[in-house]
C-alpha cells in the first residue's frame, strides 16, 4: 500500500455554497438512476467546495521559476518540469509542516 500524498488541503475554498451547489446541480441533473446522481452531486459539490489543493498550487507556483528557459531547452522538457514541481511542492509542505 503506498502513502497518502499529503495535498495540504483546500487552497482557495469556496465559501459561496450557493454555488457550490448550482454547480453540483449541473453536474448531476441529466442522471436519471437516483444513487447515481446523488454520488454525482456529492462528488461535484465537494469538489467545487475545495478547489484547488495546496499542493497543486505550490506546484503550479514552483513551476513558474522553470520555464525562465524554453521548455525545449530544459532537460527532460515538459514532464520533468511537472515532476520536478511536484517535488517542490512536496518539501514546501514538509517546511510548512515543520514549523
Amino acid at each position: 500500500m503506498s502513502a497518502a500524498i499529503n495535498t495540504g488541503g483546500p487552497a482557495f475554498p469556496v465559501n459561496d455554497l450557493q454555488s457550490a451547489h448550482a454547480t453540483a446541480m449541473a453536474a448531476s441533473i441529466d442522471i436519471e438512476d437516483a444513487a447515481e446522481r446523488e454520488r454525482a452531486y456529492i462528488l461535484a459539490r465537494a469538489e467545487a467546495v475545495i478547489g484547488m489543493t495546496l499542493r497543486d498550487y505550490f506546484a503550479a507556483q514552483a513551476m513558474q521559476g522553470a520555464f525562465t528557459p524554453p521548455i525545449e531547452s530544459t532537460k527532460g522538457g515538459k514532464d520533468y518540469i511537472a515532476m520536478h514541481a511536484y517535488q517542490m511542492a512536496d518539501a514546501m509542505l514538509r517546511a510548512r509542516a515543520a514549523s
